[in-house]
């Protein structure tokens, strides 16, 4: 791109500014929007630069690297859920739209990971759109592919799991805990596997085996009706076992007593008191 359509952009909103560089939403004079970004590090710049296709556009001028990136027109991810109610089937076929998009992506791959944020997605049509709006004071070198993929899976995971309100006898599906965790462990190591991952994700929700909560609810309801019943003859049985045991401590206690009474004394050095006695 010429130097003309550079000068010529109306900045409409600073989105993130640092000592590594900023990201405005600027408006081009046909009322074209795009994203500008503006690095300053020369360490990011070579980065980015490493990773960029040659069709988007370049400049760099005072030591400053600009470039364009196409602003995605739509709606909110929150909007969308808002306003269409999206079932589970729905939120995952937009994101496999979006998958598409970045395996054919000519982005470098510390722009995406940068970008990746619910915040930064857009729905149209039947399509969802990642706005790159890079947060670069977060860069850090050697933001590889991997990296990338496995922080679009999280914006992912969050995309299919918001507000996402579960109906009676409905649990989450573990596909979905899946992916959490292979984020979180930062497992993904291409977009393929997150591809994969994603498409495995049901229509909707799976159900729960009900039987075992209808025994459940029926115990509950015999519990509610002939609960105090059973807590009367409850309390009475430990009344009972309670008073038996007072008793044969009693017994006891008494045995012990006549046990240790003092018998007298039988035996004086060598001679049988109680023999005498009875020989008197």
């Amino acid at each position: 791109m010429s130097r003309g359509p550079f000068d010529r952009l109306h900045t409409v909103r600073l989105v993130h500014e640092s000592r590594i560089g900023c990201t405005e939403v600027c408006r081009a004079p046909d009322g074209t929007r795009w994203v500008r970004l503006q690095v300053y590090s020369t360490d990011c710049q070579r980065e980015i630069l490493n990773g960029l296709d040659e069709s988007i556009p370049v400049r760099l001028e005072n030591n400053v690297l600009e470039m364009l990136l196409p602003f995605h027109e739509g709606i909110s991810l929150r909007e969308w859920i808002f306003e269409q109610k999206p079932a589970l089937g729905q939120r995952r076929d937009v994101c496999l739209s979006l998958l598409e998009q970045q395996i054919e992506n000519k982005l470098p791959p510390c722009i995406i990971a940068l970008s990746a944020n619910p915040e930064n997605l857009v729905i149209a049509g039947n399509s969802m759109f990642l706005q790159s709006l890079p947060e670069l004071r977060r860069w850090e070198p050697g933001m590889t592919g991997p990296r990338a993929v496995c922080a679009l899976a999280g914006t992912i995971y969050g995309a299919l799991s918001e507000k996402t309100e579960l109906r009676r006898g409905e649990r989450t599906p573990e596909e979905l805990f899946l992916i959490d965790l292979r984020q979180k462990e930062e497992n993904y190591t291409g977009w393929d596997q997150l591809q994969r991952d994603v498409a495995a994700i049901p229509d909707a929700p799976p159900r729960i085996n009900l039987v075992p909560y209808r025994h459940i609810r029926r115990i509950r309801g015999w519990l509610r009706r002939y609960g105090r019943y059973i807590l009367r003859a409850l309390a009475a049985l430990l009344f009972t076992v309670a008073l038996l045991s007072l008793f044969s401590a009693y017994r006891r206690y008494v045995q012990n007593e006549n046990q240790s009474t003092w018998q007298g004394m039988p035996l004086v050095g060598d001679q049988n008191l109680r023999n005498e006695e009875g020989g008197e």
